[in-house]
């Protein structure tokens, strides 16, 4: 099974308490590195931190495919990640649609990194990385 980080994008609480409800393996960056450590870490290092250990990584940030140094830590650390198409969503309309997903999002947490999915209402699409 999957096991899930969420970025601090997503929230504390809600997301993570829903996800865990129907049965996600998920932690957010303040329960896995501190709430301190997490406010302040740049995206390259908690997803190096999190490829690392394992985790598939939840971001609600797109671009994080396209900006060089976060391309670059994804390809470095063969990290995968599940992004939301659009960064104007509410914490239960994300909720839903990890949910309606969760079957394919689980089916590609078992691929190997490094990629990027994006999630919107129409389901999951691979985006092309920014990386050499």
């Amino acid at each position: 099974m999957a096991r899930f980080l969420l970025d601090r994008s997503l929230g504390q609480r809600a997301l993570v308490a829903r996800l865990r409800g129907e049965g996600w393996d998920a932690r957010t960056l303040a329960e896995e590195y501190g709430d301190e450590r997490a406010q302040a870490m740049p995206d390259e290092e908690w997803i190096g931190r999190g490829a690392r250990s394992g985790f598939v990584l939840l971001a609600k940030d797109h671009r994080i495919a396209t900006r060089p140094l976060e391309a670059h830590a994804i390809c470095h650390h063969d990290a995968r990640v599940i992004v939301f198409a659009r960064g104007d969503m509410t914490a239960t309309r994300m909720g839903d649609l990890y949910l309606e997903y969760s079957e394919k999002i689980h089916q590609v947490a078992l691929g190997r990194g490094p990629f990027v999915y994006s999630i919107a209402a129409h389901g999951l699409v691979r985006k092309r990385l920014n990386a050499p």
